[in-house]
Formats: structure tokens, C-alpha cells, sequence
């Protein structure tokens, strides 16, 4: 079971151990954020958090003047040695894409794109993909105007990629440029 899934499904996941050596309060904290955003600790603001009983004793005010109790060493602003090295094979899309069908069709660097359809087909011109002509016939989506037909002197509305107006015919006919402290006439 993947991470993921065990965060998304946490009600049935999350069991505190009986040898855990949790607190009554770090518990109830805990349960107070894992919960329904209505409930949650914290909706009506960062004090409803600070006041939990977990953090009792901790004076907020001075929080930024306090010594940290542990200070990593960091040897540039790429550094990565303060994080945990999660080793690149227990990526689970990545290893179904290693095995079956999608072996032979997905370079590893395209399994990101797994389970991605395309379906903006009015961009794709027909002699560049077989099959395209078929895909756009079967397009129910209404045609959007192009950025060409937005400048172009013909708006003809018979044609497929015209605008309800040029973009070009909603300029004003004479435009002055100003000189500095002058304001724009049109």
C-alpha cells in the first residue's frame, strides 16, 4: 500500500501503537488535524492551534529569539543532506510502467504522462498525424477563436477560426502619442 493511498484513507490506516510513546495530548493534536476541514484545529486561525495543550509552556512571542534546539548544516542553497534519500525504484508508476505493454512504448521519462489524454485537436494539423482528421470529426468541443483571426483584417463569419470581430477593428482609427506629462488622446 502506498503512502499516498494510507494518507488519502487515514481513518483506516492510522492506528497509534500501544508501545508508542505518544502523549495523551500529542494524540489529540494529531486527531485534530486528521479530520474534516470544518472540525479542524486551526480553522479559525494559528491562535485556536497555539492554544492546544500540546503546546503549553511554549511562550510564542519570543519563539524567534529562542536558541533552536537542532541547527543543520547547510552548504548551499541545493543542499539535500538534511533530507531523507528515497531511493528512485519505490516510485510505483514507474515500476508498472517497467513491465507489461507499456514497456516497450514509455521511456522512462515519459511515464509521467501515464493516463494523460490529449484532446485539444484543432491545433494539430491533419498532414502532420494519421488519424487526426477521424479524432477532430469526433470533437464535440466548440471552436475557439485563434490568435491569428483575432489580428487579421477578415472576420468572416463563415470561416471556422474567425472571432465575432477582429481584435484590429476595436482599436481607435487615429492613436496620438503623447510627450512626457501629456496624457493619451484618442
Amino acid at each position: 500500500m502506498s503512502t499516498c493511498r494510507k494518507i488519502v484513507n487515514w481513518r483506516t490506516y492510522l492506528k497509534f501503537p500501544e508501545e508508542a510513546k505518544i502523549s495523551p495530548e500529542a494524540k489529540d493534536l494529531i486527531c485534530k488535524l486528521l479530520c474534516n476541514v470544518e472540525k479542524r484545529l486551526g480553522t479559525r486561525g494559528a491562535d485556536e492551534i497555539k492554544a492546544h495543550r500540546w503546546f503549553k509552556g511554549i511562550e510564542w512571542e519570543k519563539l524567534y529569539q529562542m536558541k533552536a534546539a537542532f541547527i543543520p548544516e547547510v552548504n548551499g542553497e541545493l543542499d539535500t543532506q538534511n533530507f531523507e534519500k528515497f531511493d528512485e525504484s519505490d516510485n510505483e508508476v514507474a515500476s508498472r510502467a517497467k513491465s507489461g505493454p507499456w514497456k516497450k512504448m514509455l521511456p522512462s521519462k515519459d511515464v509521467n504522462f501515464m493516463g494523460y489524454t490529449y484532446k485539444n485537436f484543432e491545433i494539430v494539423n491533419e498532414h502532420e498525424v494519421p488519424g487526426i482528421a477521424e479524432l477532430k470529426k469526433k470533437s464535440t468541443k466548440p471552436k475557439r477563436p485563434t490568435v491569428k483571426s483575432l489580428f487579421s483584417e477578415d472576420s468572416n463569419p463563415e470561416s471556422n477560426q474567425s472571432a465575432l470581430g477582429s481584435f484590429l477593428n476595436m482599436l481607435p482609427e487615429k492613436v496620438e502619442v503623447s510627450k512626457p506629462g501629456e496624457s493619451i488622446i484618442f
